[in-house]
């Protein structure tokens, strides 16, 4: 190799570098969202293990309905790493349904029917402790929105700093 064969190959590598951090950058706009996710199945999947061992059908049932939702969000957003659409619109959905659905169990969680879902809430305690997992769950759906409706806005601090890069080429 020549002298103009490998400038030519280094401005090449350093160009894909400069694309890939772009890339990666992007990517990156939508990680508390994916922790947040990843925070919700794994709780659900608690809830089913402790279900399954219990014996409540209907916390079976439900936990694994929303497990299996959260995993088709966490899907949605493995694909932000190719795909530079901003919406996620099955992991905000899931995020409204993840809130509803924590508001019905934190009302729920103090009557006979709570008893069914949860009955491993064998006194108040349990059920308070419960009642505050329930309510950080809202809260951090709710912050997760309002992250979303950042990027969707490029109002979020990711996308000045992708910006900031795209126009200083290394």
């Amino acid at each position: 190799m020549n002298k103009e064969e490998v400038e030519k190959t280094k401005i090449e590598v350093a160009h894909k570098k400069h694309e890939d951090s772009i890339k990666y950058m992007y990517f990156s706009r939508y990680l508390m969202i994916r922790y947040v996710v990843t925070i919700f199945f794994f709780t659900n999947l608690m809830w089913f293990i402790i279900s399954a061992s219990y014996g409540s059908v209907i916390g079976i049932v439900l936990s694994l309905i929303m497990g299996i939702y959260s995993a088709i969000a966490s899907l949605e957003q493995l694909s932000k790493m190719h795909n530079r659409k901003r919406d996620i619109p099955i992991t905000r959905i899931y995020l409204y349904v993840q809130m509803a659905f924590n508001v019905v169990l934190a009302i729920l969680t103090f009557t006979p029917v709570g008893k069914t879902l949860f009955p491993f809430a064998i006194n108040h305690d349990v059920q308070y402790f419960l009642l505050a997992l329930l309510l950080v769950g809202i809260l951090l759906a709710a912050l997760c929105e309002y992250r979303i409706r950042q990027i969707l806005k490029d109002k979020d601090r990711y996308y000045k700093v992708i910006e900031t890069f795209k126009k200083h080429q290394q």
